[in-house]
């Protein structure tokens, strides 16, 4: 392990928009990288979900072109806590690596959450339900509070905002920090969090798994939460993941429903689900990084499967 000087290390480029200015001496870097089966993850990291077939496009890339931006660690015991880049690590893993390019800061457990949560919410790619739980937990972790004082504050600053009275005294420093925190996070105004954001903890748990699990959209997912029979907005989620439902046909459907009209759409045989499902999972694996990364044999056997589809679906 070779300590740098801070000029040394490119950190506008790689960590200094996550972690500012923390200083030369909280700062080292591995030279030939860390070994992996020394770093583990972190418990608390919020982002819960790796898509596979993403992870595997990764793992692919990396095992042509290697790690491009270091992940960021912390030690821990005998080894190394990921701090941000969790998911380039699974990705190493996968690709067989045996070392990963690292940046290893000495940080508290504190400034650790802080850092992985900011540092998943510059992702494009975090559902609605894990971006939702990290600005929450950022501002825990900001203000000090629980999750519940936190969303309590959140309500009364709405209110504050819209001229209503509020039961709550608001923390004039509180009120800062909130804002300041939606500053830096750049994604969301505050009262849009409260009115959109903050219902999600309210959805169904199958609603919130489907989120989680990358099978459905937030805004499918909000629309189909409006259904009140268990029921039904089960078997409408249901038939939105295997047909790969638009919102306009989702919406067309809670319609029918609120007409009285209980058959939102003729009922498909087991078969039928079935292939509906194979389907859409097939769609996800036929993207162009994950073709081109096929060696000969395995892309001459997809292409030849292909045909052959095609052929039986001509008939």
């Amino acid at each position: 392990m070779a300590r740098k000087r801070q000029q040394e290390i490119d950190r506008a480029a790689v960590f200094e928009a996550i972690l500012g200015d923390l200083g030369e001496e909280q700062v080292e870097v591995g030279a030939s990288g860390l070994p992996l089966d020394k770093i583990r993850f972190n418990e608390q990291q919020p982002r819960k979900f790796f898509d596979p077939i993403s992870l595997d496009d990764l793992a692919h890339s990396i095992a042509q072109k290697g790690v491009l931006e270091p992940i960021i660690v912390r030690r821990a015991g005998e080894g190394y806590e990921v701090v941000a880049g969790e998911r380039r690590t699974r990705a190493a893993k996968l690709a067989g690596l045996e070392e990963i390019p690292a940046i290893v800061v000495d940080i508290d457990d504190r400034e650790a959450l802080e850092i992985a949560i900011t540092e998943n919410l510059q992702r494009e790619d975090l559902n609605a339900v894990e971006e939702t739980e990290a600005v929450l937990g950022l501002l825990e972790v900001t203000l000090g509070a629980t999750r519940k004082s936190i969303i309590s504050l959140l309500q009364a600053l709405y209110a504050e905002e819209r001229g209503r009275a509020s039961s709550r005294k608001i923390d004039p420093r509180h009120r800062e920090e909130a804002h300041s925190v939606f500053r830096r996070v750049g994604r969301f105004k505050m009262a849009s969090f409260v009115s959109n954001r903050l219902p999600i903890l309210e959805f169904p748990t199958e609603l919130l798994d489907a989120i989680r699990g990358g099978e459905i959209e937030f805004t499918k997912a909000q629309a189909i939460a409006r259904v009140a029979d268990k029921e039904q907005r089960n078997r409408l989620l249901k038939e939105a993941v295997t047909e790969n439902l638009t919102l306009s046909q989702i919406r067309r459907r809670i319609t029918e429903l609120r007409k009285g009209n209980n058959v939102m759409a003729p009922k498909e045989d087991a078969a039928t689900a079935e292939t509906q499902r194979l389907v859409t999972a097939t769609k996800r694996l036929l993207n162009k990084r994950r073709l081109a990364a096929l060696d000969s044999a395995r892309s001459e056997r997809v292409n030849q499967l292909l045909q052959e589809l095609q052929e039986l679906l001509a008939d």
